[in-house]
């Protein structure tokens, strides 16, 4: 089992998918998607700005491009 990202407003509020690259590069609806899962869109990977995000630091995530791969939780990182 991943770390689990609480679906609040003050994680939404610090989520930086929206400045992402691969976010930019794909017509990707939405965001935060460590605690919502992965895009329902085709995504084109363009870079990745997960390690530098507020959320990914204060919850310990391991990995990026939940666009991609989906929630942290379904992940198996462990903490």
């Amino acid at each position: 089992m991943g770390v689990s990202v609480p679906d609040t407003e003050e994680n939404m509020k610090m989520c930086i998918c929206g400045k992402c690259p691969t976010f930019k590069g794909s017509p990707l609806s939405g965001g935060f998607f460590c605690a919502k899962g992965k895009a329902k869109e085709t995504v084109k990977q363009s870079g990745c700005l997960c390690g530098s995000c507020p959320v990914f630091g204060k919850y310990g995530l391991k990995t990026g491009y939940f666009c991609v791969n989906g929630k942290s939780a379904d992940m198996g990182q462990e903490n």
